[in-house]
């Protein structure tokens, strides 16, 4: 099984679920409570197992299933990737609450050491004030706004902070 484990929380590689969790996923995604801060507000079944099979084959995009303890509390993903940046994409279980901060130290830990860009980013719709004001608690900074998004990015740095030996390479090249 493809996982990972950060601050507790264990991430599990979508590539990895089982079908029961496939299936979670799933309807998490189109609950009325996290689709109407997506691009696409519904998928289709067949859609959305055509798109777990593709990340299978992808060298830029990675999503995961957030485990605290034995609950699944959310997914994280990560697209775009590159040698300098990459964006990312939450949303917790439609049945919790407070998991936002969980996932964001997650994201930001995943993103610097394990990722080892320099950049992350990061958009939310104009509406999403929770997805917002979380970005913002997260140190991201608003660098566009459009009529329907908000933009942020995070920079890698900060006083006393540690690039990870096995990022070191990959940032200085």
């Amino acid at each position: 099984m493809l996982e990972s484990l950060i601050n507790g929380i264990k991430l599990v590689n979508f590539t990895s679920l089982d079908t029961k969790e496939i299936k979670m996923i799933y309807n998490w995604r189109n609950n009325p409570k996290i689709a109407r801060y997506m691009i696409n507000k519904s998928i289709e079944w067949n859609e959305h197992i055509r798109f777990i099979d593709t990340l299978s084959s992808s060298n830029d995009k990675i999503y995961f299933l957030a485990y605290k303890d034995d609950l699944a509390i959310g997914v994280i993903s990560f697209v775009n990737i590159s040698k300098g940046s990459c964006e990312f994409g939450i949303y917790a279980s439609p049945d919790l609450r407070g998991m936002g901060d969980l996932l964001m130290e997650v994201v930001v830990d995943y993103a610097f050491n394990r990722l080892c860009v320099k950049e992350i980013l990061a958009k939310a719709f104009m509406d999403n004030l929770r997805a917002i004001t979380l970005y913002k608690k997260f140190e991201f900074n608003i660098i566009k706004k459009d009529k329907d998004m908000v933009y942020f990015s995070r920079q890698w740095g900060g006083v006393g902070l540690n690039i990870p030996i096995f990022c070191q390479e990959r940032l200085l090249a």
